[in-house]
């Protein structure tokens, strides 16, 4: 009896503690889940001190970081739904039953779960984030491109001294640094422009590149472009000068002035000596500039030793660097080449990129390379100073490794552009096309350039401009040097470009050998008449002063492609013209020529040409035996009067532009007139056009533009008093439309006709007189969609309410609304994940906006608002958070004052 009884007891008793333990077990859940809350809650601070942070310095956050949020999003939202359903089953009774029990244990599982993957994330971001509690990076467009480190005890000595100088010691207003070309000068100021700390302190960093035969106007100009204010070409020196000091003014300015070859005022450019708060930088190959300048303290730029040129040699050549192994024959082959530099940065650099792979190359292969180099005659230069013969022959050891000839020829055309110029990319391919050099603009972009940027012989800089990303090419002084030799020894090219020269040189017309020449920004004024060189391919004469071609000029130039006279007084073509039988490019735009002569069209194989900004009158029938022509550029011919119908022949045109010219075209033809001009009909033939810019006199009618399926880019201008109040609806059918561009056209609206253009990456709505809304216009739908401009639109009072819902506009990235008087609201709020790829909102001289949307401030790719000051200040805040949120991203739009007329 006792022993049943015992065994009763111990039964009881094991049951009784396992309900203690899951009482207990269930009396533990609430903590745990108030845990969750409070680690949730801790989280989201942790992010918003890191965006408060970094939007309060403008700065972008590190990979690492935008790695962390992304992750620490997806944690926190699971997180959050397992509280709420704890929260859902919290006041349920506490019961012994199963399913309530697997409820809570299944609750209780998940909560801890959510517990440790909260935990595992603050353990990555105490691990993975910088020690120096540094987030983030400076704005890409104060950047600079520039090397991750610098080789060389001396230059990290001088770094260290030029950013005392610059930040801590108000004697230093001017700080010169100068050196021979290429020995690293430009680097170090790189440093300085992209640190932090130097980001930090001045209100703005601005470089400028002083190009050898800049004037102080041509110096505000590039500052003004580097601010973004309008530049008004007839702005006298002092204007200018006041308009930048007037920015400037209380606002601590670092400038750094590059390649400065002769004593420049900074006054001139806003800069008064006597504020403390503006330090300039100045670069010069000169001592005495620097002296001459006044500044404060000097630093020479040295070449590096042997053991820094090779460690620099090593990071450029091998995978592994410095610490690269390899064979001991090969390394002392390879260090014997890397002397050959002289400690000489930017030869070191060039250089490397051409040597072979380690893993693929023979002794042999360094042994010529090095015989080569050494084989190089520097006399072959005919340059002065000894240390610059040195450095030629490696350099141009890298020009002759490049793979083709045409890859060479291409580099070569760099130098026949003036020193320091920033060459648009887009016209450099369209001469590298003319002669043959590429077989299209991608080859030429994404092949040639880029393989030229990669081996260390051009710089390229992107920017933008109207929502294109437009390529500046560059190429270093002592390179463009090396070239311009090479392309006189090698290809019989003479590259005289920028040189003042104030006569046709002699040297040009009395050798039959050139085959290109390049004289472009000189001070020209005559032509000889005769010109016998039979093998010449290229002359470029662009920017002189130029006022005649002599008939006997073009009459021996039976294999010129290129021709360029661009930017030149001259009022006529000679009718010899007709003699360029292999002529492809014809640059005549801003010049003084009324009429082509029939001369002219008989160039049958012309591919490209632009007599835009010229006084031209009218383009006759004979533009149709113009059979080749593929680009054709009338943009702003004030006073042609007349095209004819046969433009509608030129069936291989891609790209048409006639913006803003006298001649504008209607929907259908003439027929009241003797002679019938050309219509928008005889435009919408040219079946392959991809590119097309038109002023137009009535409205567009429906079944008209469906047959340019191939068009890429659309402008069109509409004279005064045509009210084009509905876009035609075959314009659906340009499904490849990327860029749209609308002025002066009076719509109403034109339901969802926007919604088709799937491919529509930017629009721009300017002057739209009747637009009351964008709402049913079809444009939240549009999934490619990244740029809007909407400017002078009077009678528009709100963007709708699409602006701010989810699903809508989920690639747009930048929102420009410029003058709208009668804007009230954007949308009334944000939802959130709505715009979820917005970087950019600009409003300027919308002044009855006073409200911005609810939810504008957790945008989390927001960058910056733009606009104005004074409207920033009468904006109505209801949440004081979202005010200091967004006041950080706000950047201001400079105001020029009233005696400066844009």
């Amino acid at each position: 009896m006792d022993s049943i009884s015992g065994r009763v007891k111990e039964i009881i008793s094991s049951r009784w503690q396992a309900i203690v333990k899951k009482i207990k077990h269930l009396t533990s859940v609430p903590k745990d889940a108030e845990r969750l809350r409070h680690e949730i809650d801790r989280v989201k601070g942790i992010v918003d001190h890191i965006n408060s942070g970094l939007n309060w310095k403008g700065r972008q956050p590190l990979a690492v970081v935008r790695l962390w949020v992304t992750k620490q999003e997806q944690i926190v939202k699971s997180a959050e739904e397992v509280f709420l359903k704890y929260e859902e089953n919290k006041h349920s009774r506490l019961c012994c039953c199963r399913p309530h029990c697997l409820l809570v244990k299944r609750s209780s599982r998940k909560i801890c779960n959510a517990i440790a993957e909260i935990d595992e994330l603050l353990k990555m971001k105490d691990s993975d984030f910088p020690k120096n509690g540094d987030l983030g990076e400076p704005p890409e467009t104060l950047l600079q491109p520039m090397e991750k480190d610098l080789v060389g005890t001396f230059v990290q000595e001088k770094l260290s001294e030029l950013e005392t100088w610059v930040l801590e010691d108000d004697s230093v207003r001017v700080v010169g640094v100068y050196g021979m070309p290429g020995v690293g000068k430009t680097s170090l100021l790189k440093q300085i422009n992209n640190n932090e700390k130097v980001l930090n302190f001045f209100k703005l960093v601005i470089w400028v590149t002083v190009s050898r035969e800049s004037d102080v106007s041509a110096l505000q100009r590039r500052i003004f472009e580097r601010i973004e204010l309008p530049w008004r070409p007839n702005l006298s020196l002092d204007e200018a000068a006041g308009v930048l000091h007037s920015v400037f003014k209380e606002k601590p300015l670092l400038l750094i002035l590059d390649d400065v070859r002769r004593n420049i005022d900074v006054s001139n450019l806003g800069i008064s000596a006597s504020e403390n708060t503006k330090k300039v930088v100045l670069i010069s190959r000169d001592k005495e500039v620097c002296k001459s300048m006044k500044a404060d303290r000097m630093i020479e730029m040295k070449h590096l030793t042997e053991e820094e040129g090779w460690e620099l040699f090593c990071r450029g050549a091998f995978v592994g660097g410095v610490d690269q192994i390899m064979d001991n024959e090969i390394e002392s082959l390879a260090r014997s080449i890397a002397k050959e530099c002289k400690g000489h940065p930017l030869t070191i650099k060039t250089l490397a990129r051409t040597m072979p792979q380690l893993h693929s190359s023979a002794r042999s292969d360094w042994e010529y390379i090095l015989k080569e180099l050494k084989a190089i005659d520097p006399q072959f230069y005919r340059i002065d100073e000894e240390i610059l013969r040195d450095l030629f022959a490696p350099l141009k050891h890298s020009y002759d490794a490049l793979e083709t000839d045409a890859l060479r020829l291409c580099f070569l055309y760099l130098a026949a552009h003036r020193e320091d110029e920033e060459i648009d990319a887009g016209q450099l391919i369209q001469l590298w096309l003319a002669e043959g050099l590429v077989k299209s603009r991608f080859e030429g972009r994404y092949v040639f350039l880029k393989t030229l940027a990669d081996r260390c012989l051009i710089d390229i800089k992107v920017k933008e401009e109207n929502g294109l990303d437009i390529w500046k090419v560059k190429i270093h002084d002592l390179l463009r040097d090396m070239a311009i030799h090479v392309a006189e020894i090698d290809q019989n090219s003479l590259f005289c470009a920028g040189q003042n020269l104030e006569e046709f040189p002699y040297s040009a017309f009395a050798s039959p050998q050139w085959v290109r020449i390049s004289l472009m920004h000189n001070c020209i004024s005559f032509l000889p008449g005769k010109f016998d060189c039979t093998k010449l391919v290229t002359v470029l004469l662009n920017s002189n002063t130029i006022e005649e071609v002599p008939e006997g000029f073009p009459e021996k130039l039976n294999k010129l492609k290129v021709l360029d006279l661009s930017n030149t007084p001259i009022k006529f073509l000679p009718k010899s013209i007709q003699y360029l039988s292999r002529l492809v490019y014809l640059q005549l735009s801003n010049t003084q020529i009324r009429v082509l002569h029939d001369q002219t069209f008989r160039l049958s194989r012309v591919q490209f040409l632009d007599l835009s900004f010229s006084p031209l009158i009218s383009i006759q029938s004979m533009i149709k035996k113009m059979k080749s022509l593929q680009i054709l550029k009338l943009a702003h011919c004030y006073d042609l009067e007349f095209v004819s119908p046969d433009i509608s022949q030129l069936t291989g045109l891609e790209e048409l532009d006639m913006w803003n010219t006298l001649f504008a075209f209607s929907w259908e033809f003439e027929t009241s007139e003797e002679i019938k001009k050309a219509s928008l009909l005889d435009v919408c033939k040219l079946h392959h056009l991809k590119r097309l810019r038109l002023t137009l006199k009535s409205p567009i009618g429906d079944r008209t533009v469906g047959n340019l399926v191939e068009l890429q880019e659309l402008w069109l201008l509409w004279m005064p008093q045509v009210r084009q109040t509905h876009l035609p609806t075959d314009m659906r059918a340009m499904h490849n439309l990327e860029r749209l561009h609308l002025y002066d056209c009076q719509i109403e609206g034109t339901p969802d006709l926007f919604s088709e253009l799937q491919n529509l990456n930017y629009l721009e709505l300017k002057s739209s007189q009747l637009l009351v809304s964008l709402s049913g216009l079809g444009l939240g739908r549009l999934s490619n969609l990244k740029e809007i401009e909407i400017e002078e639109c009077l009678l528009l009072t709100e963007l709708g309410e699409e602006f701010g819902m989810k699903g809508c506009f989920t690639r747009l990235r930048k929102l420009k609304l410029w003058m709208l008087p009668s804007l009230e609201s954007l949308s009334s709020s944000v939802e959130e994940g709505a715009l979820p790829m917005l970087q950019t909102l600009a409003i300027f001289h919308c002044m009855k906006v006073k409200v911005l949307p609810w939810g504008l401030d957790n945008l989390k790719f927001l960058e910056q608002i733009r606009g104005d000051m004074k409207w920033w200040k009468e904006i109505s805040w209801e949440d004081e958070e979202m005010k200091n949120h967004l006041h950080a991203k706000f950047v201001e739009i400079v105001e020029i004052h009233d005696s400066y007329d844009v």
